[in-house]
């Protein structure tokens, strides 16, 4: 008999929160100098908001709201 950890397939890896694949295309832009992670809130319904602050040439900052949410259907 083959042993139970034989048999199980491995987990695919969790999906990535809305704020990291944000982070990840934002970071590729030639004017982003940083991302800074601001925050995180757990809301109603399992919707995460992630706060980030986006740093720019010139000493400014764009701050960013996303919320990661399942779409309804």
């Amino acid at each position: 008999m083959t042993p139970a950890s034989k048999t199980r397939r491995p987990r695919s890896a969790p999906p990535d929160h809305a704020g990291s694949v944000l982070c990840r295309l934002l970071i590729h832009h030639p004017e982003v100098l940083d991302i800074r992670i601001l925050g995180q809130t757990d809301m109603s319904g399992g919707i995460i908001s992630y706060s980030l602050g986006v740093i720019l040439p010139g000493g400014r900052e764009l701050y960013v709201d996303v919320e990661d949410a399942s779409l309804a259907g």
